[in-house]
């Protein structure tokens, strides 16, 4: 099953905003403060950004993926050169991307379902990132991510 990552609904700004501090890694009570909102209003714009990017139920780094995939904030700069990473960690960290379930990391991973969180450890120490969604800025800043088609194939029963 194939999605498109342009929302249907055109963002609000304050759509916009909400969407470009969580690609900055910011959760929703950190956004909460920049925007001097209720963190319960924040939740409630990040799951309609979920609904408009077609990610309904994604974690957040997911989401994350897809506001950057889709254009809707500008990718982040590169604070410092990109490690060097294997094929089989570019293809790791594109898994964790798009998928949510250490089965569906696995297989597009092609790895092990049980090493995933030995590898995912890994591939953490090797970036320098401090979780997932760090992992997830990082890749776009540093085109690991970007360089996949702009329409993600899910897998049975995964999310992007």
């Amino acid at each position: 099953m194939t999605t498109t990552l342009i929302p249907t609904t055109p963002l609000t700004k304050v759509e916009k905003d909400v969407a470009a501090l969580a690609a900055a890694g910011l959760g929703p009570h950190t956004i909460a403060a920049r925007l001097r909102l209720a963190p319960s209003t924040v939740k409630k714009y990040l799951h309609v950004l979920r609904s408009k990017l077609d990610c309904r139920g994604a974690p957040h780094h997911i989401l994350v993926h897809v506001i950057l995939s889709a254009g809707q904030v500008p990718t982040p700069a590169a604070r410092r050169p990109a490690p060097d990473v294997s094929p089989e960690q570019v293809r790791l960290w594109r898994a964790h991307a798009v998928h949510r379930r250490a089965p569906d990391i696995a297989q597009a991973a092609g790895i092990a379902p049980s090493t995933v969180k030995k590898h995912t450890a890994q591939l953490l120490t090797a970036v320098g990132a401090r979780g997932l969604t760090h992992l997830v800025i990082l890749g776009h800043a540093w085109d690991q991510l970007t360089a996949q088609s702009a329409a993600p194939t899910l897998s049975p029963g995964g999310h992007r």
